[in-house]
């Protein structure tokens, strides 16, 4: 029988430091992105009632939720996103708050994924989420937010994927097909099964123009042209909308200089429940899934007793994680070795580093020789010896070289960063790097 406790259950994974650098310099970046275009960070609870996720308003099934219980008896459900508890949160706690308001995010959401195979069941977001404004201004923003974040990575090459809800919204009411058939409708679409869409579609008394245009909603990708070649005759006015409000977001994402990364994509269906306009995912190499996504989702704030526009989006970071190739694994940082009797000493000159935002660490052993291989097997550049006459050794790993001085030039030089008398070699060149 195996040892649980030495295990993590399906889905979750612990976290080491060379990952966890990297997973804590993805978040750095994209809350800097985020907080450039004037979003605020809240915190939501890990958990909430699961009236909060019940009905038809989420885009998690309830299958997908992991739910227990308090000590009243009432059922309670990890979040599987952050949309909903901030539209519960805007709601309730900040529904007099001047709009529109901008809220950004960063933690786990959970989600009780059956599929077979490897899948995450906790998955790290960041994302934002614009509340009060009906304006594809609003659109516009918070795609044009998660593309500046995403390039800020040093992602170059990804393709955001835009679509509108209410156009195919448009076409099912005009066709007047009941919810059964809908739905048969979308995931055919969805998995682009032209023969099923043609034979939903063929005895329904309607244009043949509309009927086509439901047949090619599939192919229906691309560029700005997308637009025209939807907009056919007979088009009804929902569907129209939808085209021009389609047409106003790719006009203004112009202007942010995205034009290059963007997709319109009439068939993009997923979640039609949850979202109530534009639909956008990005979509990268390497990366089998989005590694961002949103929408606009208008009629959620309602079911909170606050009826408000809103429009939001989020970036995966454990799937940004496997491509990046950012410097957060070179970060060196300098040892601190203290002689017999040196200690108090080595600690002040280490203290006095990290108050001047070097990383340091200090060598907790007796062996010289083991501290040298423990600095170069833990990324540290620099060793300071110390001595207990206030000497100071420097032992500077990548050029091979030792430059000796004391203790009082040494800090005197990184108190005031003049050019010391003792070397040629920058603070930064010998590993004194700042935080």
């Amino acid at each position: 029988m195996s040892d649980w406790k030495l295990h993590t259950p399906n889905g979750v994974n612990d976290v080491l430091p060379q990952e966890c650098a990297v997973k804590k310099e993805i978040e750095a970046t994209i809350w800097t992105v985020f907080t450039s275009f004037g979003y605020k960070e809240v915190e939501a609870p890990s958990f909430e009632y699961y009236d909060c996720y019940s009905g038809e308003r989420g885009q998690i099934t309830q299958e997908k939720l992991y739910k227990f219980f308090d000590e009243q008896g009432r059922i309670l459900a990890l979040r599987p996103d952050f949309t909903t508890s901030i539209a519960r949160m805007a709601a309730t706690k900040a529904s007099d708050a001047i709009s529109p308001a901008r809220y950004m995010y960063n933690g786990s959401v959970f989600r009780a994924e059956h599929t077979e195979g490897v899948r995450n069941r906790e998955i790290t977001q960041s994302g934002i989420e614009l509340i009060g404004s009906y304006s594809p201004k609003a659109d516009a923003e918070v795609i044009a937010a998660a593309m500046e974040a995403i390039t800020a990575l040093g992602i170059e090459e990804f393709s955001m994927e835009i679509g509108q809800v209410g156009f195919f919204n448009g076409l099912v009411e005009q066709l007047g097909l009941d919810e059964d058939t809908t739905e048969k409708l979308r995931e055919s679409i969805d998995s682009k099964n032209s023969p099923s869409i043609k034979s939903i579609v063929k005895d329904l008394d309607i244009a043949e123009d509309i009927k086509q245009l439901m047949i090619d909603l599939p192919y229906l990708f691309g560029g700005a042209d997308v637009i025209c070649r939807a907009d056919v005759q007979g088009l009804n006015p929902t569907s129209k909308a939808a085209l021009e409000n389609l047409r106003e977001i790719y006009e203004l994402l112009t202007l942010y200089g995205f034009e290059h990364y963007i997709s319109l994509d009439l068939g993009m269906l997923q979640s039609i429940d949850y979202y109530t306009g534009s639909i956008f995912k990005c979509y990268t190499h390497g990366v089998g899934f989005p590694i961002a996504a949103g929408g606009r989702y208008d009629n959620l704030m309602g079911v909170f007793g606050t009826q408000k526009g809103a429009v939001g989006c989020a970036i995966g970071v454990n799937r940004i994680m496997q491509i990046y190739k950012g410097d957060a694994l070179s970060v060196e940082s300098t040892l601190v070795f203290a002689e017999e009797n040196a200690e108090g000493l080595a600690y002040e000159l280490a203290a006095n580093l990290r108050i001047n935002g070097c990383l340091c660490e200090m060598y907790l052993g007796n062996d010289f020789a083991e501290a040298k291989k423990y600095a170069a097997a833990t990324n540290n550049s620099c060793i300071l010896r110390v001595y207990d006459d206030k000497m100071l050794d420097i032992y500077d790993l990548k050029r091979d070289d030792i430059i000796k001085t004391d203790i009082d030039t040494f800090i005197g030089y990184g108190d005031m960063m003049d050019e010391p008398d003792f070397t040629e070699a920058t603070p930064q060149d010998m590993g004194f790097r700042n935080f």
